[in-house]
């Protein structure tokens, strides 16, 4: 695994991680702290649709289908933000975030799981422009090349925090009610809006499109050998990944944990998570990523194995947990980098949101695995042995599509 040849000079240590207070920029810290609010309310949402299906009463099948259709949803808004110009950003995430919060405290007042799916759906699009916006202009507030990989550093590392936060909360306060959560934690939304606002003036982004830059075709992004690595392993590790966080609770009462321990191990699969993209960052740059995708896959396997296995081997389900953040704790910070650096500044929009997309559009596949848990003569071992299935063949996939040759003469070089 090389590093980047020729890179401009980086801060070590802290530094390098893109800690050191002094040398990120106003407006990534602006940035940082609107996207935390916002992940925040991602992992909620993602986290706790099995709980919100309960209390619409919702079979696993529908639950699976509620995932699916916010996740879908979700991934749908990359072909919108494929439309918007980098200089266009700021005031869609504003929108953005006011729609969030708005309609989140709908759940108390809507009736029937019809209504349910819809504010699903509507919900998971909205939330894809709020990340996908969040999570371009994370690589924009610079522009030297190695100020943006450091504050790209910054942003991967504190707005993972909400990771842990948001299921760690949720199982803190879960006793209150989850209707009740969804209106409480709304209010984040408009919290993250004055921070949008203010990154103008001294503040403003400076990493935009030049005038006459063309977006590029979405088939544009799939040349790129990077992107493809990035998006085949996003597309495989969210198997247990999405697993887990649609069917945790249901699953795991049946097999001796209450809902709260679920939450709590939600809250430690992603402390996995973080302390692995702290390693990710640590080796970073990195020019050959083609090990860490493969990687990630593999690590995504033995959790969809794990989380099999518990069926029998009740104790294997603390390993699918502590497995099964990792691979998201790889892909996400750099698949992002290979979104905001392997592309021109107009094509970064683009790049970033179906990166983001494909990390979703494999939810279609839930509805199915609570259809087989609903049969009693599949349950819930017979559908996690479906998705070890898919899980492993997205790695048999990944495994052709191994570096040029220039590239691994420079990684050797290096």
């Amino acid at each position: 695994m090389g590093r980047e040849v020729g890179s401009p000079a980086q801060p070590q240590g802290l530094r390098k991680l893109g800690l050191d207070f002094g040398l990120i920029s106003g407006a990534e810290w602006l940035i940082i702290v609107a996207a935390f609010l916002g992940r925040f309310l991602l992992q909620f949402y993602q986290t706790t649709i099995e709980e919100i299906g309960a209390a619409f009463g919702m079979d696993p099948f529908e639950v699976g289908v509620g995932f699916a259709l916010f996740t879908l949803a979700f991934a749908a808004s990359a072909f919108l933000m494929h439309r918007l110009r980098p200089s266009q950003l700021r005031t869609a995430e504003v929108i953005a975030l006011v729609a969030l919060g708005s309609t989140m405290p709908l759940y108390a007042i809507i009736r029937g799981v019809g209504p349910a799916y819809a504010l699903m759906t509507v919900d998971g699009f909205i939330t894809g422009v709020v990340m996908d916006s969040f999570m371009t202009m994370a690589g924009m507030a610079s522009l030297e090349p190695g100020r943006r990989q450091i504050e790209q550093a910054a942003f991967s590392f504190w707005v993972a925090l909400a990771l842990i936060v948001a299921p760690f909360t949720t199982g803190l306060l879960l006793g209150l009610g989850i209707i009740r959560l969804f209106t409480m934690f709304a209010i984040l939304a408009f919290a993250a809006v004055p921070f949008v606002l203010a990154l103008r003036g001294r503040y403003a982004l400076k990493y935009m499109e030049r005038k006459g830059e063309e977006r590029g075709s979405i088939s544009s992004l799939f040349r790129n050998r990077q992107f493809n690595w990035a998006f085949v392993a996003a597309l495989g590790y969210t198997m247990p990944f999405f697993a887990l966080m649609s069917f945790a609770v249901k699953y795991g009462s049946s097999i001796g944990f209450s809902p709260t321990t679920v939450f709590y191990l939600l809250a430690a699969m992603f402390v996995g998570d973080v302390v692995t993209r702290l390693y990710v960052r640590l080796r970073s740059p990195i020019q050959n990523k083609y090990p860490y995708f493969v990687a990630a896959l593999a690590f995504a396997a033995a959790a969809g194995l794990f989380l099999y296995l518990s069926y029998y081997v009740h104790a294997l389900y603390y390993l699918a947990f502590a497995l099964a953040g990792i691979p998201d704790g790889i892909v996400w910070p750099l698949g992002l980098q290979v979104a905001n650096t392997a592309f021109k500044s107009g094509q970064i929009a683009s790049a970033t949101s179906f990166f983001s997309s494909a990390m979703m559009i494999m939810s279609a596949v839930m509805p199915a695995v609570g259809l087989l848990a609903s049969d009693g003569g599949f349950g819930f071992a017979g559908a996690f042995l479906m998705l070890e299935v898919v899980t492993v063949a997205f790695l048999l996939a990944e495994l052709p599509l191994r570096p040029q040759r220039e590239l691994s003469k420079a990684v050797k070089s290096a």
